[in-house]
């Protein structure tokens, strides 16, 4: 028995870098594969092949907001990795860049 893809896709391009040869990724959704150790799917490094798991904070092309302003309980997420900051955190715990 073979596992199904998803028959939906959100249209939405995704980067992430690979933790074993930095290579940066640049995919959209249609390339995911799905195991059931890899609930959101994942995707193969074009460099090295290692399978990088994936997730919807990755997305980077996502509508532009403007003049963003924090709320409390509103929710941040890196710009560089896509990982989710917590309120009080001026640098991503994930790659070191400077959170907006």
């Amino acid at each position: 028995m073979g596992f199904k893809r998803a028959q939906w896709h959100s249209g939405l391009t995704y980067r992430q870098v690979c933790q074993t040869c930095r290579n940066e990724m640049i995919y959209m959704d249609d390339k995911l594969d799905f195991r059931p150790w890899y609930p959101d799917g994942f995707v193969y490094c074009n460099r090295c092949q290692t399978p990088l798991r994936h997730n919807e904070n990755y997305a980077i092309d996502r509508p532009a907001v403007q003049n963003p302003v924090p709320t409390p309980g509103s929710r941040r997420f890196c710009t560089q990795c896509g990982r989710q900051a917590r309120p009080e955190d001026r640098f991503c715990g994930g790659c070191g860049t400077k959170l907006i």
